[in-house]
């Protein structure tokens, strides 16, 4: 299976959808500057559209070739391009205004105008779904609109002015409305902006997290299964073991020795994955949780981590689907002149610990507890007495139903004093 970073597909799509929009602005820009060419001199105009032109070519190859395993540089790359972009058009625009009629210049009015272009920046900068980047952006472009702000101001010919009529008839006065608008709205869309961008971030990082359980989890527990433990919000936690009434069942496969010493290594594996596929798919289909893979066994669990109801009944049902679906594989193998494959099932029913078992280097979730051994010498035991499926007295009492079975009163059982009442299904 494809090990997938989440994170990291975000991050890519982030990026990817900022050249997008990058790459929009600077076909607007050059749009314009092609339409409506506004620099006193040719030079600037022609180095305008240049610009947007080359930026436009180059974030439509950021968007082709990008991937999850070019992201960091090509992420670098973005932000050293259009940081180039920013100095240039600003060079661009130095340049034209050093030719321009200083009559005509009207420096305070393009206060109006400063915070535009780096605000382009800051807001696309939530696309990259990074804190650090876009708090780099907003700090950098303060700096830089602050030092062109400065500049206007500290200019002899600029003024400051409340009246309207002066600042339409003299460029170098300076609207003091508009310039507290803009000062206000610089630092409001920067707080939007970092509001944004972390929420966006915290709810990234609390998806992958609900994937890379999905993604775990799916491996163990059936759809149904996950879907109450999401409508509980139970949460399994790390040091935290439970009592639990389960179901308990064992499959093992009929001769499995004698019948790998036959088979290279990539049949037996391949025999194996189909066996345990086979057995996933009633499992999950009765609301049951795959414990583990032992070799050619399966041990499955009905109730964990929480109960679906009749856990034993589920169980039952499980071992009968998994009869049918045995049949069919035997079938399908003998019309291939294959070996045919049989299996024996031994289900318990009782109290067991649930939860996290293991030390800081190795855990697992899983079951455990005498109910666990009983199930496991069941099912060797059906080998014993000729049974496909045998099932225990605790277990029996708990189904909803009448069953066909033959009773076998006080068997011992491996390891255990107590004999037990087993029930040999009839199938």
């Amino acid at each position: 299976m494809k090990n997938i970073n989440h994170e990291l597909a975000r991050r890519v799509a982030g990026l990817r959808l900022f050249c997008i929009v990058i790459c929009g602005i600077c076909l607007l820009n050059l749009i314009r500057w092609i339409l409506a060419p506004t620099g006193e001199v040719l030079l600037v105009n022609q180095g305008q559209m240049m610009l947007n032109l080359i930026y436009v070519i180059v974030t439509i190859s950021f968007v082709y070739f990008l991937n999850d395993r070019n992201y960091f540089y090509i992420s670098v790359t973005t932000i050293m391009l259009f940081l180039i972009y920013y100095f240039t058009f600003e060079l661009l625009n130095d340049y034209d205004r050093s030719f321009a009629n200083p009559d005509k210049l009207g420096i305070g009015r393009a206060l109006e105008t400063i915070p535009l272009l780096p605000l382009t920046f800051i807001i696309s900068g939530i696309l990259f779904l990074r804190k650090s980047l876009l708090f780099i952006f907003i700090i950098f472009f303060t700096l830089m609109c602050g030092l062109r702000v400065y500049e206007i101001i500290i200019d002899e010919r600029t003024y400051f002015s409340n009246d309207w009529n002066t600042i339409i008839s003299d460029g170098f006065a300076i609207y003091t409305p508009v310039f507290i608008v803009w000062f206000n709205v610089w630092i409001i869309i920067c707080i939007i902006c970092m509001a944004s961008v972390y929420l966006i971030d915290r709810l990234m990082r609390d998806a992958v997290r609900f994937e890379k359980s999905t993604a775990q989890f799916g491996r163990y527990f059936s759809p149904a299964v996950r879907e109450k433990i999401q409508e509980t919000d139970l949460e399994i936690k790390e040091d935290e073991n439970n009592n639990q009434m389960v179901a308990v069942m064992f499959t093992d496969i009929d001769n499995f020795t004698q019948l790998s010493e036959k088979m290279s290594s990539q049949e037996i594996i391949e025999l194996l994955s189909e066996y345990q596929d086979r057995m996933i798919k009633p499992i999950f289909k009765n609301s049951g949780t795959v414990d583990k893979f032992i070799g050619d066994s399966v041990m499955a669990t009905f109730g964990t981590p929480i109960s679906q109801g009749n856990d034993a009944q589920n169980a039952f049902d499980c071992a009968r689907e998994m009869q049918i679906a045995m049949r069919q594989w035997a079938k399908e193998r003998k019309d291939k002149s294959l070996t045919e494959i049989t299996h024996r099932i031994g289900i318990h029913f009782g109290s067991c610990v649930v939860g996290n078992i293991g030390n800081e280097d190795r855990k697992e979730y899983t079951v455990i507890g005498d109910v666990v051994n009983v199930a496991n010498r069941v099912c060797d035991v059906c080998k014993e007495l000729k049974s496909e499926i045998l099932i225990t007295e605790n277990l029996k009492n708990r189904l909803n139903e009448e069953i066909n079975s033959e009773e076998i009163k006080d068997h011992p059982i491996r390891g255990r004093k107590d004999k037990i009442t087993l029930y040999k299904i009839q199938t």
